[in-house]
């Protein structure tokens, strides 16, 4: 197995649980803490469109190092916007979660790096 697939099933995974926690936000479940209204919805569609550069680093598509490097990039944004407007409002857990996505989205940058070293 490349490294480029075991990047896109971590990307795969990390977008299917966004999509799980999200929808079961979304649908009214009560994680025991408080939720930002609009957190829910952001972790649904990130989700979602985790699932691109998926696809894109599993078949090794020129745009799957763009697709996550914006997906990262998105996640730091997001993040850097809950400790500064709404470090009051946010829940530990929100914030454990989006570090959590963050980590592993470098993860997954790393290994097509790693990858495309191998190739050159």
């Amino acid at each position: 197995m490349s490294l480029n697939q075991i990047a896109s099933i971590l990307a795969f995974i990390i977008g299917i649980m966004s999509i799980v926690a999200g929808g079961k936000a979304m649908q009214g479940w009560n994680p025991g803490y408080s939720v930002l209204t609009w957190l829910p919805v952001y972790n649904f569609v990130m989700g979602i469109l985790a699932l691109i550069p998926a696809v894109l680093i599993w078949i090794n598509h020129r745009y799957a190092m763009i697709t996550s490097i914006a997906t990262f990039g998105i996640h730091a944004l997001v993040l850097l916007i809950l400790f500064t407007a709404f470090r009051n409002a946010v829940a530990y857990q929100s914030l454990a979660a989006m570090m959590f996505r963050m980590i592993t989205w470098v993860a997954i940058l790393m290994l097509m790096y790693f990858q495309a070293r191998k190739e050159i």
